[in-house]
């Protein structure tokens, strides 16, 4: 018996719902403010098989006849119009008629379905494309046909419409497509709206900070689907024009395949034109940023063209903003001396705002950095809400970590220092931070990895590894690193397990001074 009534019970619920939605749409329908441009897809014309400008369908019964082989023909009363159709190829493409035709219901029986509240334009685009497989909406009617191949259960019309839409969504009209969503109940339309959103996150950050905290945290989520790529970028240039690798280096690159096997190739050119740079990158929600300057033409001579007023030194990701510390003055491209001095400001971009603050300096008392053009200074990364950063104490030599609340914007030292007699520790490659922060240095006969866990305020066993030159700036994905490799002139991967080391396929280009990092797509 309850198998019997199935059916029926399936239809009505539809039937209810769809009179609810429906009545309700003079109340709840939002204005669509799309370009007048038609939308078709592809391999499409555009017209289809009749001619849709003279809109005979208006007046001719036959051009509202859909066959389709042998089978039921009913009619389907729309607002203004009747359509005489093929019930089983509808059935086909909208669950809705599916239900009603297997429910004995009057309507199936006397061959005679009444949706007077469905607009005729818009079913008469459903049938166009369900029997003649021809879509072609305006679209300043999506938003319509949506709601009615919604109501209708039509997945195939509806995801093609989704596809028309996300070619035309624009920061004028997400916001209301993402109401209509919601009005609607349509799933589909919402991530339609979302990956627009995610895509152009910081772009429209005018429009998302309005939006609750569960809606940015998901933008945030998809900004992240995706491949996660190792990628590679020159951070500093000092060859010519006339180096033939000078052209190439004006790439960001990406290791396509394994990291055995694989090979890189360019991505994407770097967004200016010049055959001298030098800049810090930091990825934050999936953007890479370059921040530095790089040398063009002048009236007399050659200038640097800065967004950076720092050269080597360390950007961090944390907390929604990216902090800028240490480095020093890039001025020019020559090499530090004992008489360039460390940058002590520290500033944060916020990227929502586009703008620049400056927030608490290091505490730079008995705290020295080694000047190098091997790494950015001074090494500093984060781990949830803080930044650290990593230095020598000038009497003794014992390594000491600071932290950054960036929260109470205090700077504060973190105890016990490393001391020499804990590691022989005089060259400091990379700070990075997993479920606590791991150091990488050298001596000079082996490297030294050790780890400081900041929970319980304790240095991790101090290990050696083979004895490799790393240098520019690194990446760590789990318990792997990744640093550029200057004796293997290649990508190097430390497993900070085992420690031991992995040298990736070549790029095609020499390594000088170079950033890997990770980059979503």
């Amino acid at each position: 018996m309850i198998s019997h009534l199935r059916p029926y019970v399936n239809v009505v619920v539809l039937w209810i719902s769809g009179w609810l939605k429906y009545a309700l749409e003079r109340v709840w329908r939002m204005p669509f403010s799309v370009p007048h441009t038609w939308v078709t897809s592809p391999g499409n014309s555009g017209e289809g098989l009749y001619d849709r400008l003279s809109k005979e369908w208006l007046t001719n019964e036959v051009y509202r006849t859909y066959h389709h082989g042998s089978g039921t023909m009913v009619t389907v009363q729309t607002s203004t119009h009747a359509f005489y159709v093929n019930l089983g190829r509808l059935t086909d493409c909208s669950e809705y008629f599916r239900a009603l035709s297997q429910s004995s219901m009057r309507e199936t029986t006397e061959s005679l379905i009444v949706l007077d509240h469905i607009p005729s334009s818009v079913f008469h685009s459903l049938l166009e494309f369900c029997f003649r497989n021809d879509f072609s909406v305006p679209p300043e009617e999506l938003g319509e046909h949506i709601q009615v191949g919604s109501y209708l259960l039509a997945e195939a019309f509806v995801s093609q419409c989704l596809l028309a839409l996300s070619g035309v969504l624009t920061p004028d009209t997400c916001l209301s497509y993402l109401a209509l969503a919601r009005d609607i109940s349509c799933t589909e339309l919402e991530t339609t709206v979302f990956s627009y959103l995610s895509r152009h996150l910081l772009e429209l950050s005018h429009l998302t900070r309005c939006l609750p905290a569960e809606d940015r945290a998901e933008l945030t989520r998809l900004r992240w689907q995706g491949d996660l790529r190792l990628c590679c970028v020159r951070k500093e240039n000092l060859t010519s024009w006339n180096d033939l690798e000078t052209e190439a280096a004006r790439h960001l690159f990406t290791l396509d395949g394994s990291e055995v096997t694989g090979d890189w190739r360019p991505l994407t050119e770097l967004p200016f034109m010049s055959d001298k740079w030098c800049f810090t990158t930091v990825v934050l929600l999936n953007y890479l940023y370059l921040i530095g300057g790089y040398r063009q033409r002048a009236k007399r001579g050659w200038e640097f063209k800065m967004a950076s007023f720092r050269r080597h030194f360390s950007a961090v990701s944390c907390d929604g903003c990216i902090y800028a510390v240490g480095g020093w003055y890039l001025d020019s491209l020559v090499t530090p001396d004992s008489s360039t001095a460390l940058y002590t400001a520290v500033e944060r971009y916020h990227p929502r705002d586009n703008t620049w603050t400056f927030v608490s300096s290091l505490p730079l008392t008995d705290l020295q950095f080694t000047m190098s053009l091997s790494h950015d200074l001074p090494l500093a990364t984060s781990l949830g809400s803080r930044l650290y950063v990593l230095g020598n104490i000038q009497r003794t030599g014992e390594k000491l970590l600071l932290q950054y609340d960036t929260r109470q914007d205090v700077w504060s030292e973190l105890l016990p220092t490393l001391t020499k007699a804990n590691a022989d520790l005089p060259s400091l490659y990379f700070l990075g931070a997993t479920d606590r922060l791991f150091v990488i240095g050298g001596n000079n006969s082996e490297n030294v990895v050790t780890s400081f866990c900041v929970e319980s305020g304790k240095w991790g066993q101090v290990k050696g590894a083979e004895k490799v030159a790393l240098a520019g700036q690194g990446t760590v994905l789990g318990d792997q690193v990744y640093m550029p490799g200057i004796e293997h002139n290649a990508a190097v991967r430390l497993d900070l397990h085992s420690l031991s080391l992995t040298v990736l396929p070549p790029l095609p280009i020499c390594i000088r001074y170079e950033a890997l990092l990770h980059l979503s797509f």
